[in-house]
């Protein structure tokens, strides 16, 4: 009876070993970058983030702006995860990538782009006249160069792929970003500081505090990658700067990648709409609050990631749907022709990837705090242990607002352009697609 009682224990060990290697087999990972920083002599590059700049050229290059790359892969799917050091993501430059790396297995549905919105990179990329107000007229040249770039790493990564481990952890970062919409008025839009006008508890100054990270651990033993997900605009360089830089999220990313040699850190950019970095009216320059934001960005990431624990990474699905939108309000405080709207704003792309029990939220908007909190709430509640949300994904389709936002109006509002519906609109189809990954 002892012996058959052993004989069983034995045979459960070695069927959980046995399932244990199996599964972790399933999941693959691999990571690359790409420097897609213009030549500058070669071309004239205009900025993009700041309509004060006009039509000038970046005048040089302080720090590069790259491409990071992460492909995901299960036994029966794959993903590739993108951030680029942009403004946004063009649909020109999309399609562009999507054509360079088709025949690898990519296509509209698991291909997810997302800029960590730097207001010093390159513009010119997006073939709209709205958004050539702002980020320069469209160079098709520049487009190519970039997605050539961007391909490549992308099929690299997928060549790189290994079995790892997916680990994961949140940590609260406070004080780092503020809420600019604060009804005290203590944020300056011009010089992007805040007074000391600002209380942090005023229940209108809505913040997500939270910092996730992911790491991604090949078998081997190194962490190939990792996901760093905060929600906080990338504009502690302002319109006088002509220099091309990738702004605190570039400072956080290159901290974290010396702290950790040989990983490629991603950063994703959350619900960013009402967000802003905690500058003050000090003596600090901007350049300082680049090294300063971004350097507390990175101690909390690498915290969070030392103490991160594994979690399930699969299956690896992804599912993107394409809504159109009516329009509703302005673009840049004026009322745009529908007919312009519908031109050159089309369709709104939502996307999501599951990794097992994490799950990214891609929407092409800088979205309200209290919009992506929501967002993090629903897709928790269905079951998900992480839920990050991906900003300027896919698209660049510049704010969605609260509807009482809407009652206070202001610059974010003004730049809504799908109006009061737009923030119900992407709530309520991400919460579809989470769902939809869910049960597969």
């Amino acid at each position: 009876m002892k012996k058959n009682k052993v004989a069983g224990w034995l045979t459960l060990v070695i069927f959980w070993i046995f399932s244990v290697t199996a599964y972790s087999q399933t999941f693959l990972a691999g990571a690359g970058a790409a420097d897609i920083t213009p030549d500058l002599s070669a071309m004239k590059v205009p900025s993009s983030g700041y309509g004060e700049r006009g039509p000038r050229p970046m005048q040089g290059v302080h720090d590069p702006v790259f491409c990071k790359v992460l492909v995901v892969a299960d036994e029966a799917d794959k993903a590739a995860i993108v951030t680029c050091d942009l403004i946004g993501i063009s649909p020109e430059l999309r399609a562009a990538v999507l054509e360079q790396i088709q025949a690898a297995g990519f296509d509209d549905r698991n291909l997810m782009m997302s800029a960590t919105h730097t207001h010093s990179g390159p513009g010119a990329m997006n073939k709209n006249f709205i958004a050539g107000l702002v980020f320069g007229r469209y160079n098709q040249d520049l487009v190519d160069q970039t997605a050539l770039r961007i391909g490549a790493a992308i099929i690299d990564a997928d060549a790189r792929k290994e079995p790892c481990t997916l680990r994961a952890a949140a940590v609260k970062l406070d004080d780092v970003t503020r809420n600019r919409r604060d009804p005290a008025g203590s944020y300056n839009y011009d010089t992007r500081r805040f007074s000391s006008a600002y209380d942090p508890e005023h229940p209108e100054n809505k913040v997500d505090p939270e910092l996730i990270a992911l790491r991604f651990d090949a078998h081997s033993g190194r962490t190939i990658a990792v996901i760093i997900n905060f929600a906080s605009h990338a504009t502690v360089l302002g319109a006088d700067n002509l220099l091309i830089s990738a702004d605190w999220p570039g400072a956080a990313q290159d901290q974290v990648e010396a702290a950790l040699p040989g990983t490629v850190a991603l950063f994703i950019n959350g619900a960013i709409g009402d967000q802003a970095p905690a500058m003050l009216e000090d003596d600090r320059t901007d350049w300082e609050y680049v090294e300063d934001i971004g350097g507390k960005v990175a101690e909390a990431a690498l915290a969070a990631l030392e103490q991160a624990h594994p979690v399930e990474a699969a299956p690896v699905r992804a599912v993107m749907v394409r809504r159109e939108v009516p329009p509703g309000n302005s673009v840049m405080g004026y009322r745009v022709p529908s007919s312009l709207i519908r031109r050159y704003f089309p369709e709104m792309p939502l996307q999501a990837v599951r990794l097992g029990q994490v799950v990214i939220m891609g929407a092409p908007v800088e979205m309200a705090a209290e919009i992506g909190l929501a967002l993090k709430a629903g897709a928790k509640g269905q079951g998900y242990d992480y839920a990050l949300v991906a900003g300027l994904a896919n698209d660049i389709m510049l704010y969605c607002a609260t509807p009482e936002d809407f009652e206070r109006g202001g610059y974010e509002v003004d730049n809504t352009i799908f109006g009061k519906i737009e923030a119900g609109l992407i709530i309520g189809e991400q919460m579809l697609l989470v769902r939809q990954l869910r049960r597969e």
